[in-house]
């Protein structure tokens, strides 16, 4: 640090207490040792509140899942009576967390886990219609899960999707990736159907005919942004 004399208006080092060309003395203000040092924060950061509950909860849920799935194996273990009503409880959870509870605790975009709300919903009809009639395979008669319910969740879910997409048309393509996973499990009831019965059920073709129309309207329409957003989907 450099001062200057205020008689000559010489610079004058900081290590002189004189003017080195007419001597007058330099008055310098003596530095407080004394004032304190800015405390340090050696603390976490601090998270917010929204955060901290629905991290707490989501604990909540996964020791409860635990727990609850380990409960309920345990005593189907033990009874005498081999009725595996524990494997009820584990399918309950994975539904739950599949659809409601990812988007809960992740605060995923409702429209985006249409797609899984679709499928699960379609997974809940095969189940119900096993333990009505205690086996998967049955008779196409007997197969509305197939026939008719997964179809129409297939259906809805498309509609649903396009509907969001047509809404809010500026951002489409943060859709079109769920919408396109939902055109292309429209080939599954029809493989399904084949290999069962040889036979596929005029709402099966309903179905894969409006996911196949969805596709081709999204590949002319989007174009080059359409098949961007694929490319970086598959990391091409």
């Amino acid at each position: 640090m450099i001062d200057k004399c205020p008689r000559c208006n010489v610079k004058v080092d900081n290590n002189l207490t004189n003017c080195p060309l007419c001597g007058a003395y330099i008055e310098r203000e003596e530095e407080d040792n004394n004032t304190p040092l800015p405390a340090i924060n050696y603390g976490y950061p601090k998270v917010g509140k929204s955060i901290v509950v629905r991290e707490i909860f989501f604990r909540i849920f996964l020791y409860a899942f635990l727990i609850s799935i380990g409960i309920c194996f345990l005593v189907n273990f033990l009874a005498t009576e081999r009725i595996f009503w524990a494997y009820h409880i584990l399918f309950g959870w994975t539904v739950f967390w599949f659809t409601i509870g990812r988007s809960l605790f992740f605060h995923l975009d409702f429209r985006k886990q249409i797609f899984w709300y679709s499928v699960f919903a379609a997974i809940i009809c095969f189940y119900i219609q096993s333990m009505i009639y205690g086996k998967f395979v049955v008779t196409e008669e007997q197969n509305w899960a197939l026939v008719w319910a997964t179809p129409a969740f297939l259906l809805g879910g498309i509609a649903a999707l396009f509907a969001f997409m047509i809404i809010g048309y500026k951002d489409w393509i943060r859709l079109s990736m769920p919408l396109t996973a939902m055109c292309v499990v429209t080939c599954v009831p029809v493989i399904m159907s084949w290999f069962m019965y040889q036979h596929i059920h005029f709402m099966i073709y309903i179905c894969l005919a409006v996911g196949i129309i969805t596709l081709l309207l999204m590949m002319v329409f989007g174009r080059e942004k359409y098949f961007l957003e694929l490319k970086k989907k598959f990391f091409l």
